[in-house]
């Protein structure tokens, strides 16, 4: 799953059939080229289990098409030379967006993983016709400065604080974003910014940033706590993210109890306030964040047993590999974070269940910018996709 869309690939991204970006078997490949980097055609027969000739008929298009080139045949020891297969970068990139109570992050995110434009903005207006006359400032400024080819760009994904109400893309965002709240945004944010759109959650997308290009990287499956004004989060399983029948897989602040502190960063700028440093909004509470100031102690005094529930939870119901901590959580805040919390795990026998381990992001920027931006990529080129079958030499 990559989100609710709306709105048209344009058709030059089509394949010949003029129905599909990429078939079942050439996702694999572009995926598998994503994760581990340039390989040689070897390399990919031995790594999907398809045979050599499979893989030839597979690369074939795709190098036509120009998502991948071959590098100069290499010796390297006894046998034939071989050649690099790599993803080309600027083939296709996308926009990503996350949209916050108080502020907008943009990124670039190209074929080759290759991130550029970053934008970060307050959010001058949360009406949608304002704020979409921001963005589309924000999207033509960061394609300018980048040197991007304009009709490169395959989509844009947008990562939207709230929570899906089960009716499509109707979001349930806090009181800051009222005008965003309960509408089709996917065909509203499409009509008004004139290209295919993408919409998730914001844990959800950043939890997708995360498997691409952060720590996800190095496991498959992963709980991401987002911390931002809200907290959240989304889980990633083997075959990419684990959205919920309604979308909302990952909504870990509902594990808590009412009347349990809420571990989320506009509780950490009111307790600043009370200590007399006043920040207008968590834009400029972060760029100037002390975690070493006396709010910082007394936030994390009242917040980790919340977490302490809440990672216990995750542990008991997903056992996941790894539970990332990140949204907008400053490194050093994540830091001590990790050194005080504990995960429920009652010995048996002498011994324990193994236990996730509990990491910062990976990601440098805006999480829910960079993973929104993975979405049009994922849903054109890699992971599964629900029309074109499995893995196999019958389905090239």
């Amino acid at each position: 799953m990559t989100g609710i869309s709306a709105g048209n690939f344009p058709k030059h991204f089509l394949r010949e059939d003029g129905r599909r970006t990429a078939t079942a078997n050439e996702r694999v490949l572009l995926e598998l080229l994503s994760r581990i980097g340039p390989a040689s055609r070897a390399d990919l027969a031995r790594l999907t289990g398809l045979a050599p000739h499979s893989i030839t008929r597979l690369i074939e298009p795709l190098l036509t098409r120009e998502l991948l080139s071959e590098s100069t045949p290499i010796a390297a020891g006894r046998g034939k030379p071989s050649a690099k297969l790599s993803l080309v970068g600027h083939a296709a990139f996308s926009v990503g967006l996350s949209v916050m109570t108080d502020a907008i992050s943009l990124v670039l995110l190209n074929l080759a993983g290759t991130i550029a434009g970053v934008r970060n903005e307050r959010l001058a207006d949360a009406a949608i016709a304002p704020a979409c006359t921001q963005i589309r400032a924000m999207i033509d400024a960061a394609i300018e400065d980048a040197g991007w080819d304009r009709a490169a760009l395959l989509g844009i994904g947008v990562g939207v604080t709230g929570y899906f109400i089960g009716d499509g893309a109707r979001l349930n965002p806090p009181r800051q974003l009222d005008p965003w709240a309960l509408i089709p945004l996917d065909t509203v944010l499409s009509d008004a910014l004139g290209r295919k759109i993408w919409v998730d959650n914001d844990g959800n997308v950043a939890a997708v940033g995360e498997a691409m290009l952060g720590r996800g990287r190095e496991v498959r499956d992963f709980a991401y706590l987002y911390f931002s004004a809200g907290f959240g989060g989304g889980v990633m399983c083997q075959e990419g993210p684990l959205r919920g029948h309604h979308g909302n897989a990952g909504e870990f602040a509902s594990i808590l109890p009412a009347g349990w502190p809420q571990p989320n960063l506009e509780t950490l700028r009111i307790l600043f306030a009370e200590d007399g440093v006043t920040y207008p909004d968590l834009h400029t509470m972060l760029a100037a964040f002390d975690a070493e100031h006396i709010a910082v102690d007394r936030w994390l005094d009242a917040c980790i047993p919340s977490l302490d529930l809440v990672v216990s939870s995750i542990f008991a119901t997903l056992d996941p590999a790894m539970i990332v901590l990140g949204g907008r959580l400053p490194l050093a805040l994540a830091q001590r974070i990790i050194e005080r919390i504990t995960i429920t795990n009652p010995e048996r026998r002498g011994v324990h269940r193994p236990a996730p381990i509990i990491v910062p992001s990976g990601l440098e920027g805006d999480a829910a910018a960079i993973g929104a931006a993975a979405l049009p990529l994922r849903a054109a080129f890699f992971g599964a996709s629900e029309s074109d079958g499995t893995i196999g030499d019958e389905a090239i």
